[in-house]
């Protein structure tokens, strides 16, 4: 997709800190970071959600993450990782190209991650279940 960054830093029209490449796939730096080490693993073609990405390349991208996460956490020592998706902008997708965030996190590093947990009872969950899984 011609307007879309993430292509663009995919072909190489724009500039990126690469730390892993292959055929596929594409990881590198985030130029907004949440903390030291924030980086994206993004497929090269243009795919929006976890649902349009083939299996093999899911399976091949959540290796390069476990990949990337274990030489931040030799190189930067972290407390500790988030890995985050999120699909479609009401969920917090600001580029509409599937990435996925590798995010070092440090004791008292000021970032959070949260939502407001809400409570169903039974029999609503079971009419929720049904639906999920005949559809």
């Amino acid at each position: 997709m011609e307007d879309c960054i993430f292509c663009k830093i995919a072909t190489g029209k724009i500039p990126c800190a690469k730390l892993h490449e292959s055929k596929e796939i594409l990881a590198f730096l985030d130029i907004a970071p949440a903390n030291k080490g924030h980086c994206l693993v993004i497929p090269k073609k243009h795919l929006e959600t976890i649902t349009e990405i083939p299996d093999a390349l899911l399976s091949k991208m959540i290796t390069a993450v476990k990949e990337l996460t274990a030489r931040i956490d030799r190189a930067l020592k972290p407390d500790g990782f988030n890995i985050i998706n999120n699909n479609k902008k009401p969920a917090g997708q600001l580029v509409p190209h599937f990435h996925i965030h590798v995010i070092p996190r440090f004791i008292n590093d000021g970032q959070e991650i949260t939502w407001k947990a809400n409570t169903f009872d039974g029999e609503y969950m079971e009419k929720i279940r049904q639906i999920i899984l005949t559809n």
